[in-house]
């Protein structure tokens, strides 16, 4: 390798929050990775693993094992060439996956587009592999595309608070939660109804309601956390083609994609699988575990509603696309219990009394 060294963010095991800029250099069987003021960490290629991460695989998390602990570091994808030039084996993996998906992207539009009309019955069972493909091509312009749509209507359904305690807060647990070279936007909507949702592009909503409802910081991050778990792993997207149907599915084969922004409005109604829910939690504990964040305030506070709202008629509009089953409560009390030794949490520094107390205008 030559040295010329990588940017990176560096999250040892147990540091602070919001990680340190290293510079990474290769040679031999050993990465180097220096941080300033602290000693260089020469680690064997043997004990990396790498996965792809963030919107489009934009990033690549690279770990190795201390104790029961793990460090990480955040290359972003345009820099890591030289990295996967070097040590091709570590990201070999990833790009099989890569290029297997686009494969079978190919195959299945060809497939789409030999069948006659007269099979249409065969063509909506395959609707759903289809609609994934389809998804995992669709470009990030067009995510974007999608999220200003859903903030515009957004904007047009309601008031948008813009400063205060409650949008203060919002800000600085949303810098918490972002990882290096994620853009991400939160926006605080004055509703009277507890919900939050997250549209592709990384477009964040959370209602006033929301604010309120939550005990603390560390309930509010829970919540974002899952909803971005969503964007990032594309569920939004994916239910948005599905509930379009066929005419947009057949759209989006020959690059258009505007029909999907027409679609946007309903993000705030969607309901994911109990499968898309579970993925989502995981991820959503990664993120909060790299945060340095409690993660148990996404299950104090959905059990808060339930207890809250279990004699009502109607359930809160969050509970209703995310449900706060017991056996998905369940499984998050597993999840954590077999997790390895938590690293250092770290408080989130909000005064939660007026945030709590800003109410609905």
């Amino acid at each position: 390798m030559s040295d010329t060294p990588v940017p990176a963010r560096f999250y040892p095991a147990g540091g602070d929050a919001h990680g340190h800029p290293a510079r990474l250099t290769w040679r031999g069987h050993t990465l180097t990775v220096m941080t300033e003021g602290a000693p260089a960490l020469q680690i064997s290629a043997d004990a990396l693993q790498a996965e792809a991460r963030g919107f489009n695989h934009s990033q690549w998390a690279l770990s190795w094992a201390e104790g029961d602990a793990r460090h990480l570091l955040i290359v972003d994808d345009s820099v890591a060439a030289l990295l996967r030039a070097v040590m091709p084996a570590l990201f070999r993996g990833s790009e099989r996956h890569k290029q297997r998906n686009n494969r079978r992207f190919h195959l299945g539009l060809a497939l789409l587009v030999a069948l006659p009309l007269l099979l249409l019955g065969a063509a909506l069972r395959a609707l759903d592999p289809l609609t994934d493909q389809i998804v995992a091509h669709v470009p990030a312009s067009v995510e974007q595309h999608i999220g200003e749509a859903v903030l515009a209507r957004t904007r047009l359904e309601g008031p948008m608070v813009e400063s205060g305690p409650a949008y203060d807060a919002l800000q600085t647990i949303g810098r918490r939660l972002t990882r290096p070279g994620e853009t991400l936007q939160f926006h605080l909507a004055e509703r009277p109804d507890i919900n939050a949702f997250a549209a592709p592009g990384g477009v964040v909503v959370v209602h006033t309601a929301l604010m309120r409802q939550a005990r603390s910081a560390e309930e509010v991050a829970g919540v974002l956390a899952h909803e971005i778990a969503h964007v990032e792993l594309r569920h939004s997207l994916q239910q948005i083609v599905r509930s379009a149907g066929l005419q947009v599915i057949a759209a989006a084969l020959f690059g258009d994609y505007t029909a999907l922004g027409r679609w946007a409005a309903q993000l705030g109604a969607l309901k994911f699988s109990r499968d898309a829910e579970r993925e989502a939690d995981q991820r959503a504990l990664e993120r909060l575990a790299e945060a340095r964040i409690d993660p148990r305030g996404l299950l104090a506070f959905f059990r808060t509603l339930a207890r809250k709202d279990g004699g009502e008629t109607h359930l809160p509009t969050l509970l209703s696309t995310h449900p706060a089953s017991a056996e998905r409560v369940a499984w998050l009390e597993q999840a954590m219990a077999a997790s390895p030794s938590s690293p250092t949490l770290e408080p989130i520094d909000i005064d939660w009394t007026p945030v709590a107390g800003q109410g609905v205008r």
